[in-house]
């Protein structure tokens, strides 16, 4: 027997105690209620109006389940580094450039300090210069996004650095005007 069957279309008043320590007669009105708020997705299910419903809910959740795992995927940690033939090559990609860099003149950490020590004709430059040498990262992987006048002579500039291929840090930096340039006091 089905649930309808044995819910619905009997009329049968429960009059017999369930046994039980504190077993008391259940409340006819009481079961009928729980039982037809129980049956109410089987009665919308009848209609036509209920499958429409029901087939925009399940296709609803599988979209949001499929985006949601596409999502998930392309965060993590394996979407990033992934071996090839048994080598990890995002280990080997900074000493490689680290070497192309040095072959090719490219300015070291004591020149970008020299570099942030003088002032730069722009608030961003100085900003970026500064923010480099903090998170100890290369200045064209730090970019400027916006600035804040305080007064003529101080400006806050907002920065973010790519430190590693998950990993952006942001900070605001208070750059003060410096004869000609501006400089990061």
């Amino acid at each position: 027997m089905n649930v309808e069957a044995t819910a619905v279309r009997d009329t049968k008043v429960i009059r017999a105690p369930i046994p039980g320590r504190w077993s008391a007669p259940p409340s006819d009105a009481a079961v009928r209620a729980v039982v037809r708020l129980g049956l109410l997705p089987m009665r919308l299910l009848a209609t036509s109006v209920g499958r429409r419903i029901a087939a925009t809910m399940v296709l609803s959740v599988a979209l949001v389940g499929t985006v949601s795992m596409l999502y998930d995927h392309a965060d993590s940690a394996t979407a990033v580094v992934r071996p090839l033939n048994g080598l990890n090559t995002a280990a080997a990609k900074p000493a490689a450039a680290h070497r192309v860099a040095k072959a090719a003149g490219s300015p070291t950490r004591e020149s970008t300090a020299a570099a942030a020590a003088r002032p730069a004709k722009r608030p961003e430059d100085a900003a970026a210069a500064w923010y480099a040498q903090q998170v100890r990262v290369s200045p064209d992987r730090v970019h400027a996004l916006q600035r804040t006048r305080v007064s003529a002579n101080v400006t806050r500039v907002m920065v973010v650095a790519e430190v590693s291929a998950s990993r952006m840090s942001t900070d605001m930096v208070t750059v003060k005007r410096a004869g000609n340039g501006w400089k990061v006091p």
